[in-house]
């Protein structure tokens, strides 16, 4: 048995003008927050459609729970919630009648509606109309839809989309608890990178339908090279020094932005003094990870 909870094997989708997604390979581990970035249009919604067997690839498989969502898509979806784009609701039913549909299908027990309510805190609403209900409340409505039948996994695609910073710090939270004290796996989409930063474990990088980076967080800051900031006393000097060296360097804002593999500010500042040269100011910039994402999807811009 696969150790991964969500495994795709070249998964392909050509649509007749262009290819969507191009062969990816994702690997979700069972009990983690799988961040799924990309810009808009990168291939995130058709790749999670595919996960679920809303639309079929033209290669490759896809694999829940070690299961091929071809052969058995029915019996993994019964352990599986998703919100794709929008929330689907009635306007007109209250959020406990919305509930009761989903509920019905499911063939659960009515306590389940409550045990969802609770999850997502919107019981103290359940009696009120979901047309009255803010966008935030709406989403997690739509989370707690993908919550009932008590899934192993859910997939979100794009879940605080269009929320303002009080909601989207709502729907984190709740995302991270669901993690962390209902022992959910989470596949979520976005192209909020500050957002799947704080609560991702594993991300996967998506350009133009293609997988171009997978893995921690951690292993993303490591592989990429922070800049180092300086202020010298004579930048020609330095600028050919560092060339030597095969360091890149930019001049910016009468500063000098140097990257290097392994290079930190410590070995940078001894080499330039060791050469004479005085450093007036040295500073290393910690990449977040929006940095890094805009410098692997950008279209070939070199620094």
């Amino acid at each position: 048995m696969s150790k991964y909870i969500v495994e795709t094997r070249n998964l392909k989708k050509d649509f007749k003008d262009f290819i969507a997604v191009k062969g990816i390979d994702l690997k979700v581990k069972e009990g983690t927050i799988y961040g799924f970035l990309g810009p808009n249009g990168a291939g995130k919604s058709t790749s999670l459609r595919m996960l679920l067997g809303l639309i079929k690839p033209s290669e490759g498989e896809a694999f829940i729970f070690s299961k091929n969502i071809k052969d058995s898509r029915e019996e993994i979806l019964k352990n599986v919630g998703a919100l794709i784009e929008s929330p689907s609701y009635y306007g007109h039913l209250t959020a406990y009648e919305n509930l009761d549909i989903t509920r019905r299908i499911l063939n659960l027990d009515t306590a389940e509606i409550t045990r969802v309510l609770n999850l997502v805190d919107l019981s103290k609403v359940k009696d009120k109309k979901v047309k009255e209900f803010s966008l935030g409340m709406k989403q997690r409505l739509g989370i707690a839809q993908a919550l009932i039948g008590n899934p192993k996994l859910i997939i979100l695609d794009e879940p605080t989309n269009g929320l303002d910073p009080s909601g989207i710090q709502e729907i984190r939270e709740l995302i991270k608890s669901l993690a962390k004290k209902e022992n959910i796996t989470v596949v979520i989409s976005s192209h909020i990178l500050s957002e799947i930063e704080l609560m991702a474990d594993e991300v996967g990088i998506i350009k133009k339908g293609e997988l171009i980076y997978q893995g921690s967080i951690e292993n993303l800051r490591r592989n990429n090279q922070s800049n180092i900031i300086i202020e010298v006393s004579d930048k020609n000097l330095t600028m050919d020094l560092l060339k030597k060296r095969n360091y890149r360097v930019l001049e910016k804002n009468h500063q000098l932005v140097v990257k290097a593999e392994n290079l930190t500010a410590c070995k940078l500042c001894r080499e330039l003094v060791l050469a004479g040269i005085d450093v007036n100011y040295l500073s290393e910039e910690d990449k977040s990870l929006e940095d890094i994402f805009l410098s692997l999807t950008k279209e070939g811009k070199a620094c």
